[in-house]
């Protein structure tokens, strides 16, 4: 009994105890349960969520301070739209635009970080995806844009003459073809920021429109001996008006051979011919008859042939007349639209160096009109003077040199950029003979 009263006494001890711890501990982890669940916690949360939203919040006025031309889901954007990201607030650190297929577009960023710009022009009919991302304070954001661009009326192309690889004379221009006519004026004046003319020995040109779909350049005198001239046009994103639009890269290199001047004086009746500057020859000639005078003015040689059929039809006079004739002409060099030869006259040649007997053209002997057709290529100078007929305008003979220098739109010529320097050869140190038996 004794044991079971200790026990008792204990266990009640115990009891009571354990009552009171556990109501103790009941009361603490209640607390501490309510802490968690209704204080602590919930303050973490609200905190959590806090930042969360605040962390929204400056996501999204990273987003919204981002700006894109083409606005985003534009259409029918132009070829030669600017694509630019704008950044308000913080910095671009990513800008990536490319093709729906992936093709990307270059560009390049400022330094600030700011403002990202394309550097190329936009393809037709193509769907552009623009994605940037923006970073300020540890927060980074990032967002993208679509846009489509126009399809064109139509394509134009052009062509270069001289081509690749020829050598021409002092005076040969360079001639821009369009596959249409260009009529607007803004548009003729847009296109010269899509050709670019380098120079071996850069000397002052300029440019001149001579019809709507033909654009010429030239020196603003001969060329120099020697010039090795690159012209390239790439004519993508220039807006040819009428709802045309450029298209393809062309390239054309050529050489400029020696100056070879030839004068011929109609009233002496002589061709001085010169090469580089020296006399190699003095041709006796006649020049076209006083109702059909010879143009006066710089020719440059158009073309040569070995044979020409001319028809007296071509200029008006009938072939059965007193005046008429049809047959083959041989030793030709081409000096003008209007059917002006430096050729071989067996018939004329007892008036050559005397009168002016032809229908325009300037008459050679048969051995004279062979030597100059072999001396001459494209581009070289007839410089005929001494006659009372201006140059015809618009004739190619002629129209280049003979256009006042005052109506060429000067050109932006650039310089070839030498190769840089190689650096010397830098001979490896020679150790001293001992060292390879002291190590």
């Amino acid at each position: 009994m004794r044991r079971i009263r200790m026990w008792s006494h204990w266990s009640g001890g115990v009891i009571i105890a354990s009552v009171a711890c556990a109501l103790c501990a009941g009361i603490g982890v209640t607390v501490a349960s309510a802490a968690r669940s209704s204080s602590f916690p919930a303050a973490t949360r609200d905190r959590a969520r806090t930042v969360a939203d605040a962390t929204r919040a400056r996501r999204a006025a990273l987003m919204s301070a981002l700006s894109f031309r083409p606005a985003p889901g534009a259409v029918g954007v132009t070829l030669d739209a600017p694509v630019v990201v704008q950044a308000r607030t913080g910095r671009l650190i990513s800008v990536r635009a490319t093709t729906a297929t992936g093709m990307p577009i270059a560009g390049r960023l400022t330094a600030a970080g700011r403002r990202w710009l394309a550097d190329a022009p936009l393809l037709p009919r193509t769907t552009y995806r623009v994605t940037a991302t923006v970073a300020a304070a540890g927060l980074a954001a990032r967002l993208t844009s679509t846009f489509q661009t126009l399809t064109p009326a139509a394509s134009v192309g052009a062509t270069i003459f001289p081509g690749p690889g020829l050598s021409v004379g002092v005076a040969q221009p360079i001639v821009i073809r369009f596959d249409h006519f260009i009529t607007n004026g803004w548009s003729r004046a847009a296109v010269l920021s899509h050709l670019t003319v380098t120079e071996s020995m850069p000397v002052p040109g300029g440019w001149h429109w001579f019809s709507d779909d033909e654009l010429h350049f030239r020196p603003q005198g001969f060329w120099p001996s020697g010039e090795k001239v690159t012209v390239v046009s790439d004519l993508a994103g220039w807006s040819a008006g009428d709802g045309l639009w450029g298209e393809g890269v062309g390239l054309s290199q050529f050489t400029i051979g020696d100056a070879r001047v030839s004068i011929a004086n109609l009233a002496t009746h002589e061709m001085t011919v010169t090469d580089n500057g020296k006399v190699i020859a003095t041709y006796p000639f006649s020049g076209g008859r006083e109702d059909d005078p010879t143009m006066n003015g710089v020719h440059i040689v158009l073309d040569r042939s070995s044979v020409v059929r001319m028809i007296s039809s071509t200029n008006g006079i009938p072939v059965n007349s007193p005046d008429g004739y049809d047959e083959l002409v041989y030793s030709d060099v081409h000096i003008s639209d209007s059917g002006e030869y430096v050729h071989a006259a067996p018939w004329s040649v007892a008036a050559q160096g005397h009168r002016n007997v032809s229908h325009g053209c300037i008459n050679l002997s048969p051995a004279d009109a062979l030597t100059f057709m072999g001396f001459s290529r494209v581009g070289d100078v007839v410089w005929v003077v001494g006659g009372p007929r201006p140059p015809a305008p618009g004739d190619h003979g002629v129209m280049d040199w003979d256009t006042p220098w005052s109506d060429w739109t000067p050109a932006v010529v650039h310089g070839v950029t030498p190769p840089p320097a190689k650096p010397k050869a830098k001979h490896p140190p020679v150790a001293h003979p001992s060292f390879a038996r002291v190590r």
